[in-house]
């Protein structure tokens, strides 16, 4: 009987089918098997084969990841985090390829993220031999199938249909969209002006419009359902880019505080996890995204070429300075907001914000039971008093004028 031609599509699937197996294995015989898996993928030279296997043999591991709490873009997220863009985007493919993702049941959050998985753009991978990059596929899928349980922000499969959704979409707008779109365009003027006072009274003005917005949602909340505000409050992930991830995550975390909200940072996640309720978590984030493109502009325009303050410790500096002063200025935009809406509530007012205040501590203390608080080693003097400089903006009256 004459034998077959040599199938390389055949050859490469059985490879990495038994790669997986192996990388996903506890037995220590399995790390040779691997590695012998890795050398038989390498003479075969043919990463897209490669990569069109690798979804189909991991794809059908990744069914507990979603019952521990996970969502397709955390999980992204986190691959780019620990590896390159060029896996992140095989990770992407490999979730897409999840049969148990396809159901009429699936919540609208979870749509939003396929979707923009969907949308993503595989970018080049990084120079690197191509041994190097077999091995990285396999342990991107042994260590996303063994991720921990995280607190959820979406609903898992198992719940899908079966109760009321606990989470919401995650775009929806539970703001107002006409206030919405108020405080988007003050938000767009303050990132888009290159003028230090007018970048200052565009986020001023948003941030009290924000707080006063707040404030009233949780009067009308607090009059609809006064008991049982613990269930109201809500999970959502924030994923943040490296370089200088820790010290944005303490930016979100000042953002959060004037909102009313907590942030736990995951250091190994690159990413965050805010709890609040609803409002808050929105106007969370709309303020955090803004400040981020301000915060990088300044951070540009504070040094040159060659120049020290190009340095990452002055960088570092810069960013958690420009996080501690922003916090300052936010705190002062919401207290001038309080104190217009204690002439509107009187005395309701303070009950229901430490109500509210109460709830996310409780629930903060229920989902992260062990954390610490982040701390700073010393920062470079310079950085940080450029950082101060960013974000402590002169002439605040007369703009704020111009922006009434």
């Amino acid at each position: 009987m004459a034998t077959p031609p040599h199938n390389p599509t055949t050859e490469v699937h059985r490879l990495v089918s038994q790669g997986v197996i192996a990388c996903l294995s506890s037995d220590p015989a399995s790390f040779a098997t691997l590695m012998d898996v890795v050398r038989a993928l390498d003479l075969v030279d043919r990463d897209d084969l490669v990569d069109t296997a690798l979804v189909v043999a991991a794809a059908p591991h990744l069914g507990g990841l979603w019952e521990r709490g996970w969502s397709p873009l955390d999980v992204v997220h986190l691959v780019q985090h620990r590896f390159h863009r060029t896996l992140a985007a095989v990770m992407a493919d490999i979730v897409l390829a999840d049969g148990r993702l396809e159901s009429p049941d699936r919540p609208a959050q979870w749509d939003d993220e396929l979707a923009e998985l969907r949308a993503g753009r595989r970018r080049k991978a990084p120079s690197r031999d191509e041994f190097g990059k077999l091995l990285d596929r396999f342990e991107m899928v042994r260590l996303v199938v063994g991720l921990p349980h995280v607190v959820a922000v979406v609903d898992p499969p198992s719940a899908w249909g079966s109760a009321p959704a606990r989470t919401v979409p995650r775009h929806a707008i539970t703001v107002e969209p006409r206030m919405l779109d108020r405080i988007r365009a003050l938000l767009a003027k303050a990132e888009s002006t290159t003028f230090d006072a007018e970048a200052d009274a565009f986020m001023t003005k948003a941030q009290e419009l924000m707080a006063r917005y707040a404030i009233d949602a949780a009067m009308v909340q607090a009059s609809a359902s006064p008991q049982g505000l613990a269930a109201g409050v809500r999970a959502r992930r924030v994923h943040i880019d490296d370089p200088y991830a820790p010290q944005k995550a303490q930016l979100l975390g000042v953002v959060a505080a004037t909102n009313g909200a907590k942030v736990v940072w995951h250091d190994d996640f690159g990413a965050a996890t805010v709890i609040g309720f609803d409002v808050e978590l929105d106007l969370t984030e709309l303020t955090f995204t803004s400040l981020l493109v301000q915060m990088t502009r300044s951070m540009a325009a504070a040094g040159g070429p060659g120049s020290r303050t190009r340095s990452p410790a002055f960088r570092r500096a810069f960013v958690l300075s420009f996080a501690v002063r922003i916090g300052e200025r936010l705190d002062e935009a919401v207290h001038a907001a309080r104190d217009e809406a204690g002439q509107t509530y009187g005395s309701a007012l303070v009950p229901v914000q430490q109500a509210r205040e109460a709830a996310v501590r409780e629930r903060a203390a229920e989902w992260f039971p062990r954390t610490t608080p982040m701390r700073s080693r010393s920062v470079d003097a310079g950085g940080w008093h450029a950082g101060r400089l960013a974000a402590d903006l002169a002439q605040i009256d007369r703009a704020r004028a111009a922006v009434d």
